[in-house]
């Protein structure tokens, strides 16, 4: 009895989000049409393709779940996700009417394969960022570990779908979206059968092959030339939350935005374009350039401070909350003020109120959005959080860690 309930209220459960998934496409993917100036290519109808299907996208950009639902909206998907949506107010109604795959970023991904491998196995389809993590550059990241695996096990049709325009239209340092152009298409359908053949590493170079889209060289290779996303608020407002080295003085946490410029207190300031290029192109010509700055400064300055040897501070921010993270998408904080990366005693530690972090005992850490990160340690699994509407950079803390551990 108690397995015949059970199996009656999943069949509900799958009515009730196939109702919801089909109710979403009459509104939801108008409004993504409309808004992004959106459109993909409908020679491709993935409910033509039997069985269960394994979507892989670049990642580029939080509405890309939006755009590849309303171009597979005779196919409904299951969406692998960040945890982090299930902790929020809307959380509940969500996990009951998408079908859902909570992934803990900043923590290690096997679990969630594993999971994802299941439910493929019963037939549904499912929606993966492969790089984990939204673009902050427009360049493509690595696939994600364990893909080639669960990409093999799944027995699924691997379908690779390419997003063209997505990162200028909705960057994800930016407090607001622009209307351009974004296309959405298949890059390749492989079958169980094709990528039985192959290995787990041979699957995710496939992967990376199809999906490691360039947006700076698509727009300077595209034969009409570059495509324009015009901001209301500026296109550049927001971008420090994504760069923090000034490359006239070096310092870092100074550069503040406005309209469509960034600068210093130094008396530096370049423009962002509506193609979203620099201008002047010296020193920068692209946000990807910029980073490549960042990352150099910051080993340098970790170099002088290893050298010199005493106590000294690298960053700091003020008005951020520690999350730890509990079963069951449950936080409680642990701690609020300022947030401290400092060299002390020959290690890099990261400090906020009592709670002390040696970035190098760190396993993983990473974004979600543009004001959280989370990462996980030997005493558990966190979150940092900055102010709502704050240009708080996070993300240089995650950058330092991943410094540390190229040395």
């Amino acid at each position: 009895m108690a397995r015949e309930n059970s199996t009656k209220q999943k069949e509900k459960e799958a009515k009730r989000r196939r109702r919801f998934w089909d109710a979403v496409q009459l509104f939801l993917g108008r409004w993504i049409q409309c808004k992004f100036n959106f459109s993909w290519d409908k020679s491709f109808e993935p409910a033509d393709i039997e069985g269960p299907l394994l979507v892989a996208i670049n990642h580029a950009s939080a509405y890309d779940p939006l755009f590849v639902g309303a171009a597979f909206k005779n196919k409904p998907l299951t969406f692998i996700a960040s945890e982090h949506i299930l902790r929020g107010k809307w959380g509940p109604f969500l996990d009951s009417h998408i079908s859902f795959i909570p992934h803990q970023k900043g923590a290690r991904s096997s679990r969630t394969a594993l999971v994802a491998m299941k439910r493929i196995k019963k037939g549904e389809s499912i929606f993966l960022a492969v790089e984990g993590e939204q673009t902050w550059n427009g360049r493509p990241y690595p696939v994600m570990p364990y893909t080639g695996k669960l990409v093999k096990g799944s027995g699924a049709t691997l379908v690779t779908y390419l997003l063209e325009g997505a990162y200028l239209s909705a960057p994800r340092w930016a407090f607001s979206t622009r209307k351009g152009k974004v296309y959405g298409r298949p890059a390749g359908v492989y079958s169980p059968e094709f990528l039985k053949e192959m290995s787990d590493e041979e699957v995710e170079k496939l992967i990376s092959k199809d999906l490691g889209f360039d947006t700076w060289e698509w727009q300077k290779t595209r034969s009409g030339g570059p495509l324009s996303y015009k901001c209301a608020g500026g296109n550049a407002d927001g971008l420090e939350r994504s760069v923090f080295a000034c490359p006239s003085c070096g310092s870092f946490g100074t550069l503040k935005s406005q309209g469509d410029s960034i600068g210093c207190s130094c008396g530096f300031k370049i423009r962002m374009t509506d193609t979203g290029f620099l201008e002047p192109a010296e020193p920068f010509e692209t946000v990807a350039d910029w980073e490549e700055y960042d990352r150099k400064r910051l080993a340098e300055r970790f170099g002088e401070m290893e050298r010199a040897a005493g106590e000294d501070v690298v960053f700091t921010d003020d008005e951020v909350v520690l999350h730890r993270i509990e079963e069951g998408h449950r936080d409680e904080e642990a701690a609020r003020g300022r947030l401290t990366l400092r060299y002390s005693d020959g290690a890099f530690i990261m400090d906020i109120g009592d709670c002390v972090f040696d970035l190098k005992e760190i396993s993983n850490m990473t974004m979600v959005l543009a004001s959280r990160a989370v990462f996980s340690d030997r005493s558990g699994y966190y979150e940092l959080l900055s102010k709502k509407g704050s240009r708080t950079n996070l993300r240089k803390y995650v950058i330092a860690r991943e410094s540390l551990l190229k040395e």
